[in-house]
């Protein structure tokens, strides 16, 4: 397992934190798995998401051990740091409430971009609303309680991080809101 992200709940509070948990960590295995875990998307690297108390982590690797293997050159993250940046992010057009599309479209023509880039924000990103670009918007419940999940993470593919998901695509992360405990679901995208 390689390390994707770890983020202080400090650098960016929002409703995705349980109780008395300020950091989580993303790992992944950089290799493409042909039968991954059911909660996990096809031919994706395997991920696992840990929810943790900063003050129990007593030990630290100042550089995290390379991989013993790896198939894909993109699912190996350069190491970098990153300054949260908050930011306004809405739901994909056809999740507004009616009411609300003609003034989306106004805006959309207001921006002068022709798309509906100003819907949501792409990237990396924890929380906020997945983009939809490729497909109709789908729910994801949850497993273990039905509960309709929230987009916990986004790792997007990107130059700059050397990391390429799919075929230049998003790889998301669902939570359940519920629990923290529940399995999380990958949608590759």
């Amino acid at each position: 397992m390689v390390p994707v992200a770890q983020i202080f709940r400090r650098d960016a509070p929002g409703p995705w934190w349980p109780a008395d948990i300020d950091l989580l960590q993303i790992l992944w295995c950089p290799n493409e798995h042909w039968d991954p875990p059911a909660q996990q998307a096809d031919v994706s690297p395997v991920i696992e998401v840990r929810w943790r108390r900063a003050a129990d982590v007593t030990s630290r690797l100042t550089a995290p051990p390379p991989p013993s293997r790896y198939d894909e050159d993109g699912y190996l993250p350069q190491a970098c740091s990153i300054t949260a940046e908050h930011l306004a992010d809405f739901p994909y057009r056809e999740e507004l409430p009616p009411g609300l599309r003609p003034r989306l479209a106004e805006l959309v023509r207001e921006s002068g971009d022709g798309g509906d880039v100003i819907t949501r924000v792409a990237g990396w990103k924890l929380g906020g609303w997945p983009t939809w670009h490729l497909a109709y918007p789908a729910v994801f419940r949850c497993g273990d309680c039905g509960t309709d999940m929230t987009l916990l993470f986004t790792v997007a593919s990107d130059g700059e991080t050397g990391v390429v998901v799919g075929r230049w695509g998003d790889l998301r992360i669902f939570a359940c809101p519920a629990d923290h405990r529940h399995a999380f679901q990958v949608d590759l995208h």
